[in-house]
């Protein structure tokens, strides 16, 4: 697990309702020797995902961990204050922002609750390479897997030539960037089919623009994060619990 401790970022694949793959780029923790990616409460529609269908893959470090993750629910700041405090001021520089504000238990408990997937990984594989552009295919056997790959030159291209050795099924290309404060997180995701080698692009999602910063764009998404984790706290209520 020690790519994994070492990782600032990494992707996570998933399988959406559609039965397509997706993907998004996360922050990898290990809590008690278990790979773990969380959600806030406010920002749940990966871990929905995971609740439906536990089919992930985690590509961090230059490790690749195929497998089921299993989704719990703490609501309250325990579970984020006991395990995920210190790796999330190391590893997210806004988090010592946040965190450092008196009251911010109460002033953002959208963010100190988490959704947690936990996974079970039922192969590790050594993947060289940066998680800044990757393509997660989900193969014909219903495994998903996650690939680093060159930036393609022309984003726009209705079809990418990729390693041939990767397997064919539905696939998403991810590009993400960062800036230096991880305050700006850009992502774009080309959605389509692998086959023989090429990468057929069916549509695309996001961008790579930079976005407003400063604190009054701050404070409008705190407010905006609030009020999806009010909405979403219905859609937890049945969600399996953490205990201990």
């Amino acid at each position: 697990m020690q790519a994994l401790d070492s990782a600032q970022v990494g992707v996570l694949g998933y399988v959406m309702r559609s039965g397509h793959p997706n993907v998004c780029a996360v922050t990898p923790y290990v809590v008690d020797s278990v790979p773990v990616v969380t959600s806030t409460l406010a920002l749940i529609d990966k871990a929905a995902a995971v609740h439906r269908d536990p089919r992930v893959v985690l590509f961090a470090g230059g490790v690749q961990l195929s497998g089921r993750a299993a989704v719990a629910v703490d609501m309250t700041p325990a579970w984020f204050d006991r395990h995920l405090r210190q790796q999330e001021l190391t590893k997210y520089p806004p988090a010592r922002g946040i965190l450092g504000i008196p009251a911010h238990r109460r002033l953002f408990a959208w963010y100190v609750g988490r959704v947690v997937m936990s996974i079970t990984p039922d192969l590790v594989v050594e993947r060289p390479g940066s998680d800044l552009a990757t393509i997660t295919v989900l193969d014909r056997e219903g495994v998903l897997h996650v690939f680093p790959t060159p930036r393609p030159e022309d984003l726009n291209a209705p079809e990418i030539e990729l390693d041939t050795s990767i397997p064919d099924g539905l696939a998403v290309l991810l590009i993400h960037e960062e800036d230096t404060d991880m305050n700006d997180l850009r992502q774009l995701t080309l959605h389509g089919q692998v086959a023989t080698g090429a990468f057929n692009v069916e549509r695309r999602r996001g961008s790579l623009q930079a976005t407003p910063q400063g604190w009054r764009q701050q404070l409008a998404t705190s407010r905006q994060m609030a009020r999806r984790a009010a909405t979403n706290r219905a859609r937890l209520a049945g969600w399996p619990t953490i205990v201990g």
